[in-house]
């Protein structure tokens, strides 16, 4: 913290602490009511620092209000059931959504990523990350590789502990997945050019990726649609999937790739 002008914080100490005075003409402020008001001010000021938090020079905190589901509401019974179900008095079920903390994770603070972007659309995807990134990183290291800050994209709903941001410059359509506050998935839509390292990307054909990636490669229907997923056979990147989703003629609309666990879904945060 600088020396510029006081923090609301040392503002608010400031009035607190003022000492004993005269109230008009009624007379002295009593010692005792005067050491009262100080201890209640002291626990007014430990809560409003307790709700600001602590030292934020290290980055800017985004705070995203996570949702869940309400729960089925049980046949019968009484109480409050591990599922969050509810019963009144007069024997009628209601249905309580169980509670679901935000997410919450530390990004780069304005203007200090000032080299512009190395995310562009010739970085070439593999199967652990884009150009520099591998996935594993915390918000702000991947923001350092990246060269630009990860913002929250509203267009995708949160989940508990899992979060999708969108660069803030570089290529459109591409999307990172924050999962226990560090990035392991990245998904690419029209119109983005963002192709992995063997070429493949959004416009390839099912026969172009059976030639690039062979006996790596399982095509799957998912309506009348296919999905082929690149399974690698290396143990350095078992650990890591890249997911196709082509139409009912064969070319490729969209892909991701990431960690088992958060590339899976289509939809992310899912």
């Amino acid at each position: 913290m600088g020396f510029g002008r006081p923090s609301g914080r040392i503002e608010t100490f400031l009035l607190v602490c003022r000492p004993p005075h005269r109230v008009g003409a009624v007379g002295y402020d009593h010692p005792v009511h005067h050491r009262r008001r100080l201890a209640s001010g002291l626990v007014a000021i430990a809560a409003l620092v307790a709700a600001c938090g602590g030292d934020d020079s290290a980055g800017t905190k985004i705070v995203v209000t996570t949702t869940a589901r309400a729960a089925a509401a049980p046949a019968g019974g009484s109480g409050a059931s591990a599922s969050g179900v509810a019963t009144g008095a007069s024997g009628t079920t209601t249905s309580v959504a169980p509670a679901v903390p935000p997410t919450v994770f530390t990004t780069t603070p304005p203007g200090v990523l000032t080299g512009g972007p190395t995310l562009t659309e010739a970085a070439p995807v593999t199967t652990a990350g884009v150009g520099a990134l591998t996935f594993g990183l915390t918000v702000q290291k991947a923001e350092q590789v990246l060269g630009t800050r990860l913002l929250p994209d509203s267009a995708f709903a949160a989940g508990a502990q899992c979060i999708v941001v969108k660069p803030e410059q570089g290529p459109d359509a591409v999307w990172f997945t924050v999962t226990k506050s560090t990035v392991e998935r990245l998904d690419v839509r029209p119109p983005s050019k963002l192709r992995t390292r063997s070429g493949a990307g959004v416009g390839s054909t099912e026969a172009q990726l059976k030639t690039l990636f062979g006996e790596k490669l399982v095509v799957s229907a998912v309506g009348t649609a296919k999905r082929a997923t690149y399974t690698p056979t290396d143990a350095a990147n078992a650990s890591f999937r890249i997911i196709f989703e082509l139409d009912a003629a064969g070319a490729v609309t969209s892909y991701r790739v990431g960690r088992v666990g958060a590339v899976e879904s289509l939809t992310p945060c899912t």
